[in-house]
């Protein structure tokens, strides 16, 4: 069951859900969160710290990583200051964001989501 829902959560089921919380596709932001999220659910169980996950996608885009941090807590922030991040909230049905989330802390609601609640058939983004 492990192995069937890992393979449901791919990069582009990630994409469309951050479309649907507002990150538009222009941002580079979006790419990066897009590999972020996805590289967090491939490593569930390994520990990550945020500096290593920035410079793994740092290296698939070939950019720094400070660029990478920056453009992702930019497409967070633009996010949450359009519609305040709703979307999240309307996910978990709870007021779990009331002010901009800090990055490690966006990512974490989206790869808790998809563990925690993500079905095929209870779920279609768009």
């Amino acid at each position: 069951m492990e192995n069937q829902k890992q393979k449901l959560v791919d990069k582009k089921t990630v994409q469309r859900l951050l479309i649907h919380l507002g990150i538009a596709p222009k941002t580079n932001g979006y790419g990066y969160l897009a590999t972020a999220i996805t590289l967090r659910l491939e490593c569930r169980n390994a520990e990550m710290r945020m500096k290593e996950l920035y410079a793994r996608v740092a290296r698939e885009f070939r950019v720094s990583a400070a660029s990478v941090e920056r453009c992702m807590r930019f497409a967070v922030g633009r996010a949450y200051n359009v519609n305040r991040l709703d979307g999240i909230n309307n996910l978990y049905k709870a007021r779990i964001i009331n002010e901009v989330p800090m990055l490690s802390d966006f990512i974490m609601y989206i790869v808790e989501y998809f563990d925690s609640f993500y079905r095929c058939d209870d779920y279609m983004i768009g």
